[in-house]
């Protein structure tokens, strides 16, 4: 679980999700959501390169990834919150 928490309080992390999450809005019709899963990870394994971090998926709602983190599955996606985006984390 502190590998998990790590990987969604990380800034660069956090960063990627709202960037992609924003183009995502406005590119939905025309991108594989596929691709925005694996720019996700791309940025853990740059971040976590010790990590066992595996894409399961990418979601469209909510915006994010399902992830296995060294055999816990975890969803991470955005969320609004009070006009802020939030990134959030579920055990799946």
């Amino acid at each position: 679980m502190e590998r998990i928490k790590k990987i969604i309080n990380h800034k660069n992390v956090g960063n990627a999700l709202y960037n992609l999450y924003d183009r995502w809005r406005d590119e939905e019709k025309f991108e594989d959501i596929n691709e925005y899963g694996k720019a996700i990870l791309n940025t853990i394994h740059k971040h976590f390169p010790d990590y066992n971090v595996k894409l399961i998926e990418a979601t469209k709602k909510p915006f994010g990834v399902k992830l296995d983190v060294e055999g816990i599955k975890v969803h991470l996606f955005a969320k609004i919150k009070g006009g802020y985006l939030c990134v959030c984390a579920k055990l799946i």
